[in-house]
């Protein structure tokens, strides 16, 4: 699939975003929170906080890509398993 255009739902900035069936989501590629993939039911109704783009910046500089969840407890951030 190619990229269409769309404002990251961290920071709020222009970003790209891929449909991924496997992600069940997006990946997003944005300039200032870097790369990252989020499932489509956390991608509704989601607040980021300073730490929820901390970890995105901890799991890139470990070499995974993140994922960010949602689930019972609310949102969760991880590496991705893809």
């Amino acid at each position: 699939m190619l990229p269409e255009p769309a404002n990251c739902p961290l920071c709020g900035a222009a970003a790209e975003r891929i449909r991924s069936s496997q992600l069940r989501g997006f990946r997003y590629t944005c300039p200032s929170c870097g790369s990252f993939g989020i499932e489509s039911a956390a991608l509704a109704g989601l607040i980021a906080s300073a730490s929820t783009r901390q970890d995105l910046a901890r799991l890139r500089a470990f070499g995974h890509l993140p994922l960010i969840q949602r689930d019972k407890q609310g949102i969760r951030v991880g590496p991705c398993r893809v």
